[in-house]
């Protein structure tokens, strides 16, 4: 790692959060990139740049302005539109471009997986009335509009800005971590009948997994694309690889 090195994390991860405290822990030069309803859930010393980029000039002029030479990308591994972009738009300007992607789920014994490819396919698998519980988060809900056959359950931490989309179902607050026992106690009082996820990959996210295998409750996962090329699976990884450039 040079001594000049200034480094943009896309944080939308777990990871990004700590490779960031990492390297302020190293006395590193770095810039968090969060989405904008991140604000109020995540707490950085470092400085934050909210809202993502508009267009490939704007990316341009702010890699320039604040003299990047590193662009970490910790964004969710299924969004991986944002990765795709950012590696093209680093390569333009000849910035170094790291994906950093968690491994995923697999199905164990006693899990009732169903995978499909996207959001709109999960009408493909749960096609009788259902209640299900969407852990897919708020911006999700718009691609779950033809499940208008279920009753549909979305937990928030804090209260939605906005009403419930649709008339068939509902916010539910918590606040993490939850245990299974929590997840089995929520499912069992919604009467919830099928969970839907995105295969996000994670040991804190996984007990509503293990929940949904006690149950014997049916799962919609969806897919994750492959990761963007260069890419490493934890923060560890991510570091080596800096200290090699």
């Amino acid at each position: 790692m040079q001594s000049a090195t200034k480094i943009l994390v896309l944080s939308g991860t777990r990871e990004g959060v700590e490779v960031i405290q990492r390297l302020q822990e190293k006395q590193v030069d770095v810039i968090a990139s969060v989405a904008v309803d991140a604000r109020t859930h995540v707490a950085f010393t470092a400085p934050i740049h909210f809202g993502g980029f508009a267009t490939q000039t704007d990316f341009a002029d702010f890699l320039s302005k604040n003299e990047i030479t590193h662009v970490l990308d910790a964004s969710h591994p299924n969004d991986t539109k944002i990765s795709v972009q950012t590696q093209k738009w680093c390569r333009a300007v000849e910035v170094k471009f790291l994906n950093i992607t968690r491994s995923g789920w697999h199905a164990k014994a006693g899990d009732k997986w169903h995978t499909v490819a996207r959001e709109a396919d999960v009408v493909h698998v749960i096609t009788d009335p259902s209640r299900v519980f969407l852990a897919t988060g708020r911006m999700r809900l718009s691609e779950f509009s033809n499940l208008d056959h279920c009753y549909l359950y979305c937990r928030q931490i804090d209260v939605a800005p906005d009403a419930f989309p649709f008339s068939n179902g509902e916010y539910v607050l918590g606040h993490p971590p939850f245990s299974v026992e929590d997840e089995m106690a929520l499912f069992e009082r919604l009467k919830i009948d099928w969970l839907v996820l995105r295969n996000a990959g994670g040991e804190r996210s996984m007990s509503k997994l293990i929940a949904a295998r006690h149950l014997g409750l049916p799962v919609a996962m969806i897919d994750r694309p492959a990761a963007v090329s260069p890419s490493v699976e934890t923060v560890d990884q991510a570091l080596e690889w800096l200290k090699a450039c």
